[in-house]
């Protein structure tokens, strides 16, 4: 783990010295070649790849990421796929050589104060701690939790593998070391209706079938993989029991038919659906 530390920060600072040359580091994927109608450039500032990188790795996650290289199912962890507010996501490979996606979630108390929202009121979680550790690490397992329903019931979302306080591995969209682009980066994604359809489904099926709501759901935490959506980021999801689980289906709803829009969608039965989804939503929890 320190090696590979040790390895990125040399990295940055080649990178660095070099930036008189160049501000920023860009890097083409040529997804065409692929089967995906789109070229995907990252355009990532030093500054914060850098902060992107040490964030995430304070003490205690270093030494949960050392059990799980020593002990497996990790066998190395190559270079940052994206940063966000409530964690990072890493490219991994395991003890067979397979890609894994590696999420880790940041220990701040500043991204912990929104996520009570969504915890507080959902009946698989009893009590709310208190240490903004513990916070995180159960934050961490409610997506895997969330994962894990949606996964049972056939739903587009990442299969969970393995959560350890806060990091989850899970299963890795992409070609090769190539991760799929989120459909905001995707300029004219192909068969619109098509995915149109397809996301409004899994909306349907996730609260029915799940029994669950996304809670955050747009074009920012969907992938595009082989032009059918993969649906990610959803530690947020609520029980569909959560006081507030109508309130966030409905901002999906908005959310999603605001996208297709602006991409020549119209759909204009948006309370029709929503009635469809709360009102057929069958007592088998999973």
């Amino acid at each position: 783990m320190n090696d590979m530390l040790e390895k990125e920060n040399d990295k940055l600072e080649k990178e660095n010295s070099n930036k008189n040359n160049f501000n920023y580091i860009n890097t083409a994927d040529d997804l065409e070649k692929k089967g995906i109608d789109a070229r995907r450039i990252r355009k990532i500032d030093f500054s914060k790849k850098r902060a992107a990188v040490e964030s995430v790795f304070d003490e205690r996650t270093v030494f949960h990421l050392n059990k799980l290289l020593v002990n497996g199912p990790l066998d190395t962890i190559e270079g940052i796929i994206s940063a966000g507010k409530e964690a990072n996501v890493y490219l991994a490979y395991d003890l067979n050589g397979n890609e894994v996606a590696l999420k880790i979630y940041k220990i701040d108390r500043n991204t912990s104060k929104w996520m009570r929202n969504y915890i507080v009121g959902d009946p698989r979680f009893k009590k709310m701690p208190n240490n903004i550790s513990k916070l995180i690490y159960l934050w961490a397992k409610k997506e895997y939790k969330n994962l894990k329903r949606a996964y049972k019931v056939g739903l587009n979302v990442p299969k969970p593998i393995v959560i350890k306080s806060n990091i989850l591995i899970m299963e890795y969209i992409g070609f090769g070391s190539i991760p799929a682009p989120l459909l905001k980066d995707i300029k004219d994604p192909k068969n619109k209706q098509e995915l149109f359809d397809d996301i409004m489904i899994f909306i349907k099926d996730l609260y029915q079938k799940a029994h669950l709501v996304h809670g955050d759901l747009s074009e920012f935490n969907i992938l595009y993989h082989n032009q059918k959506p993969i649906f990610i980021d959803i530690s947020q999801a609520v029980d569909i029991e959560h006081p507030n689980a109508e309130k966030f289906l409905e901002r999906d709803i908005k959310n999603v038919m605001n996208y297709f829009e602006k991409i020549g969608i119209e759909f204009k039965d948006a309370e029709k659906f929503y009635y469809q989804v709360i009102n057929k939503s069958n007592k088998n929890r999973v």
